[in-house]
C-alpha cells in the first residue's frame, strides 16, 4: 500500500485532512505542563505561655517517718572508748562522737565522725543509753 492511496482524491477532503492533522498538532502542542503554583506556606501560630498564676506556692507532702525501732536490754553499755578527733574539715562540720550502739545481739562500737548540720547551726544531740526500770533503752541522736 503506498503512502497516495491514504491521501483523498477531492481537494475537500485533503484541505479537511490537513485542518485535522494540523489542529491534532496544535492540540498537542498545547499539551505542556504548565508550571505549578508553589503551594502556599503554612502559616502556624503559635501562642505564647500563659501568664503563671500570681502566686505559686509549693507544699510537699508530710513524709511518714516510722517510730525509731525501741531497744530495751538488760546489760548496759561497756565505758565508752577513746576516740582521735581527725582536724575538722571546715568551720562548719560539727563532731558527733562515737557511741556504743546495739547490733546482732550485742554491743558494737559506732566510731564518731564529722558532719555537716541539715539546717546551718543545728546542733547535735548524741545518742546514749537510759537506764529505765531494770533495763537499758538505746535513744537514738538526732539534729536539735
Amino acid at each position: 500500500m503506498t503512502l497516495w492511496r491514504l491521501v483523498p482524491k477531492s481537494r475537500t477532503r485533503l484541505s479537511l485532512s490537513l485542518c485535522a492533522v494540523v489542529a491534532t498538532g496544535a492540540l498537542m502542542a498545547g499539551c505542556v505542563d504548565a508550571p505549578r503554583h508553589p503551594r502556599p506556606a503554612r502559616v502556624i501560630y503559635v501562642a505564647p505561655p500563659p501568664p503563671p498564676p500570681p502566686h505559686v506556692v509549693y507544699v510537699e507532702e508530710p513524709v511518714a517517718v516510722p517510730p525509731p525501732t525501741l531497744i530495751s536490754i538488760e546489760m548496759g553499755p561497756p565505758p565508752p572508748r577513746y576516740e582521735v578527733i581527725r582536724v575538722r574539715p571546715s568551720s562548719h562540720h560539727v563532731w558527733i562522737a562515737g557511741y556504743w550502739g546495739w547490733r546482732g545481739g550485742r554491743h558494737v562500737w559506732v566510731e564518731g565522725r564529722w558532719a555537716l548540720p541539715p539546717r546551718g547551726r543545728n546542733a547535735w544531740v548524741q545518742p546514749h543509753w537510759d537506764h529505765r526500770g531494770g533495763n537499758y533503752v538505746f535513744v537514738e541522736g538526732f539534729w536539735r
